[in-house]
This record gives C-alpha cells, sequence and structure tokens, in this order.
C-alpha cells in the first residue's frame, strides 16, 4: 500500500514538474517581452501562466491528498529526489514572479510621478466668469516616445 502511494506520488510530483518547466519557459518569455519592451505578446504569456498556474493548483491538491497517508512519504529516496526537483523549480518561480512585481511597481510609481508632475490634478473647483462651475483639465500634456 505504502509502495503504491509512493508511486502515485512520484507520478504527481513528475507532472507538477512538467507543469513548472511550462511555466519557467513562459516566464523567461514574460522577461524578454518586458526587456525588449514587445508588449503584443506578453498579454498571452500571462494568460498561459495563470492557467499553468491553476493546473499546478489542481495537481498540488491531489498531491496533498496522497502525502496526507504518511508524514515520511517525502522521505523515500525515490519520492525525495523529485520533491526537491519540484521545490528548486517552485522557488526558481517565485524568484522571477517577484522580480517581475518589483519591476512592475516600480514602473507604475515612475508612471504615476510622472503623470502627476505632467499633469497635476488640481482639486479646487474653478468658476467661469459668470459664476458657473468648470471643471478643471489639464492644458497640455506631451510624451515624448523612442522606439
Amino acid at each position: 500500500m505504502a509502495e503504491e502511494k509512493e508511486i502515485e506520488l512520484i507520478s504527481v510530483l513528475n507532472e507538477q514538474e512538467r507543469i513548472l518547466d511550462s511555466m519557467l519557459m513562459e516566464q523567461n518569455k514574460i522577461h524578454e517581452c518586458v526587456v525588449k519592451r514587445s508588449w503584443a505578446g506578453l498579454e498571452e504569456y500571462v494568460l498561459n501562466i495563470n492557467e499553468l498556474g491553476s493546473e499546478f493548483s489542481k495537481v498540488d491538491k491531489f498531491r496533498e491528498k496522497i502525502a496526507s497517508v504518511s508524514e515520511n512519504i517525502y522521505f523515500h529516496p525515490e519520492v525525495k529526489d523529485v520533491f526537491l526537483r519540484v521545490k528548486t523549480k517552485l522557488s526558481r518561480s517565485k524568484v522571477e514572479n517577484d522580480a517581475l512585481a518589483k519591476y512592475v511597481s516600480a514602473t507604475k510609481k515612475f508612471i504615476s510621478e510622472v503623470m502627476d508632475q505632467c499633469a497635476s490634478q488640481q482639486r479646487n473647483e474653478i468658476y467661469s466668469p459668470n459664476g458657473t462651475m468648470r471643471k478643471n483639465y489639464a492644458q497640455s500634456i506631451v510624451v515624448n516616445r523612442s522606439i
């Protein structure tokens, strides 16, 4: 019975490793798109990552169910090797996600500050000479785009 669960767990871990390999490839493509500022393919890769993440979660629930039978199942030599590979790839994926999140956050902050400087939003109401309230629009915004 225990050996049967080990074989089943190894199979599930191998599936998780396959999914993680695919996720890491997609993350590399996302990284390349960001570096090259090629935004066209970025959305497709992000959608692929989301699908792979959902697939990984489903497989992980099944892995937890199998592992709940025995606490020491991960210490069996055959299981341990595959489990360590999965954990290593999962850590690599997390590092890539964190790096991308920091880049997006820094870029968002930078763009927000630039837009505030270029088109500051005044919260005061502006009235026309005849006393009606007018909306406060920015006089002009100049965006210099370089490719």
